[in-house]
C-alpha cells in the first residue's frame, strides 16, 4: 500500500508476482555437457507513480442569458473545473533466462518485457471553455529486449580475461489519449506532440526538401509562389524549401509530420579486463543510437542579435548557387520562414563512448637495494576519454532531448598511487 497527498484517491495498492524454474536441476538435463546452469523466470508487477503535480482547479464565472417565459433574462452562472487524479500505475510484464554454459565461462541473461503505463495523467481540453483538466485517462507502452553475456576464462594462473557486451531495446508507444486527436508539448517554436501510435512528446514539424539555389527555382516552384502572392512572404535564393506533405500547394501545419523521438531505441555497452601477473587492464565503453536532439541553441538564434553562429553552420552555410542544399544563408537565418521547427534542428543523437580506461601496476613484496617495500599498487585512469559523435554540440547527452546550451562533459585523467604498510 502507498499514500500521497496530492491526489483524491489518496491510497494506491500495487501487487507484484514472479515465478521460476530451474531446469539444469531436473532430472532431464543430467547428462548435459553444455548447459551448467538454466533458469526460467517470468513476473508481472505494478508500481505507482505520484511525481506529479497536486490536483488542481479553479472558478469561473460566465454571463448567460436565459429565457424566463417571453423575456431573456442576463445572469452570472459560476462553475467550476477541477483536477480529479489517482495515483499512476505501471504494469509490467516480464519473461527471461538466466544461464551459464561451456564451464560457467559465459553467463547469459536475457528479458523480454512489455510495461504499461495505464491511469496516465494527461490534459483534457474542456469542450467551449478553452480550458483544460488532467484525468488518469492515458495509456503508455514500453517495451523491448535486454541482452547481457559475459565471457570470463583464465588461460593460466598467471593469464586471465573478461569479456561482456549488453544491449538493450525500447519501442515506446502512445497507446491512449482518451480519444484526442493529439496533445501538444514543447513550445509554439519548438513543438513537441504526443499522438496515439507514435512516441511520447515527439518532434514535430516540417521536412525541409533542399535550398532555393536562384530566383528561377523559386519562379518555377508553385508553392513558392503561392507564399509570396498570397502569405507576403519573401523568398531569395538561400532560403529552405519544405515539403508540400498533403500536396495543396502551401506550406501550412497540416504539412509538419513527426520528426522523431528523444528517446533513444537501442543501448549498448562493452566491457573488457585482462589480468596478467601483476598487471592489470580494463575499459568500458557505451553508447546508444535512434534518439535525435533539437538543436535549440539554433533554433533561436532569430530571437538574439547575436552575429556568431556554431562552425558547422559557418562553414556550410549557403553562400551562394550550389554551396549548399542542407543549410541555409547567413541572412536567412534572421526570417522566420526558415526557422520554422523542421528536421533541419533536429539532429541525429547517437554516439559511442569510451568510459573508462584503467591500467594498474601491483609491487608485491619487491626489493629496492635489498630492502623489502611495502606492497604498491600504480594505476592510471581515464574517465571519457573519448566521445564519437555526428550532433552539433558539446555533448550528445542532453536532457529529455532539448539542447539550449549544454556544456561539454570533461575528460578526467587520474594517477593514483596506494601502497599498505
Amino acid at each position: 500500500m502507498a499514500y500521497s497527498s496530492k491526489f483524491q484517491e489518496k491510497w494506491g495498492y500495487f501487487p507484484t508476482i514472479g515465478a521460476g524454474w530451474v531446469l539444469s536441476s531436473e532430472s532431464f538435463m543430467e547428462d548435459n555437457n553444455v548447459i551448467d546452469y538454466l533458469k526460467v523466470r517470468a513476473s508481472w508487477g505494478q508500481l505507482g507513480n505520484d511525481k506529479v503535480p497536486a490536483s488542481d482547479g479553479a472558478n469561473s464565472l460566465s454571463t448567460e442569458e436565459v429565457a424566463i417565459g417571453d423575456q431573456l433574462e442576463t445572469g452570472t452562472v459560476g462553475s467550476s473545473t477541477f483536477d480529479y487524479l489517482k495515483w499512476e500505475r505501471t504494469e509490467e510484464y516480464n519473461i527471461g533466462i538466466t544461464s551459464r554454459i561451456l564451464d560457467n565461462k559465459l553467463s547469459i541473461e536475457a528479458d523480454y518485457y512489455i510495461r504499461n503505463t495505464k491511469n496516465a495523467i494527461i490534459p483534457i481540453n474542456v469542450p467551449a471553455t478553452g480550458q483544460s483538466i488532467r484525468r488518469n485517462s492515458g495509456e503508455i507502452r514500453n517495451s523491448g529486449f535486454e541482452l547481457s553475456l559475459n565471457w570470463k576464462k583464465s588461460i593460466s594462473d598467471k593469464l586471465s580475461y573478461n569479456v561482456g557486451v549488453n544491449l538493450s531495446t525500447l519501442n515506446n508507444e502512445v497507446i491512449d489519449i482518451f480519444g484526442q486527436d493529439y496533445i501538444d508539448g514543447g513550445s509554439a517554436e519548438f513543438r513537441q506532440r504526443t499522438i496515439v501510435g507514435e512516441p511520447l512528446l515527439a518532434f514535430f514539424g516540417y521536412e525541409v526538401a533542399g535550398v532555393y539555389q536562384n530566383d528561377a527555382e523559386i519562379a518555377a516552384d508553385p508553392t513558392a509562389q503561392n507564399e509570396i502572392n498570397n502569405n507576403n512572404n519573401i523568398l531569395v535564393p538561400g532560403d529552405f524549401k519544405y515539403r508540400d506533405v498533403n500536396n495543396d500547394g502551401k506550406i501550412d501545419g497540416d504539412d509538419r509530420v513527426v520528426l522523431g523521438s528523444y528517446l533513444p531505441s537501442f543501448n549498448y555497452g562493452f566491457n573488457l579486463g585482462i589480468d596478467y601477473k601483476n598487471f592489470s587492464f580494463s575499459a568500458n565503453m557505451l553508447g546508444q543510437t535512434g534518439n535525435k536532439i533539437l538543436n535549440r541553441k539554433r533554433g533561436e538564434v532569430i530571437f538574439t542579435p547575436d552575429g556568431n553562429m556554431d562552425a558547422d553552420l559557418a562553414i556550410n552555410r549557403w553562400h551562394g548557387e550550389g554551396t549548399s542544399n542542407t543549410y541555409p544563408s547567413s541572412s536567412g537565418l534572421r526570417r522566420g520562414w526558415n526557422q520554422k521547427m523542421s528536421d533541419y534542428l533536429v539532429e541525429d543523437g547517437s554516439f559511442f563512448r569510451l568510459q573508462n580506461v584503467r591500467m594498474a601496476y601491483k609491487f608485491n613484496g619487491e626489493e629496492l637495494f635489498g630492502t623489502p617495500m611495502p606492497n604498491a599498487t600504480i594505476s592510471l585512469t581515464a574517465e571519457r576519454p573519448l566521445t564519437v559523435f555526428s550532433y552539433n554540440g558539446f555533448n550528445p547527452e542532453v536532457q529529455n532531448g532539448i539542447d539550449r546550451q549544454v556544456y561539454p562533459i570533461p575528460a578526467v585523467y587520474t594517477v593514483g598511487l596506494n601502497i599498505i604498510f
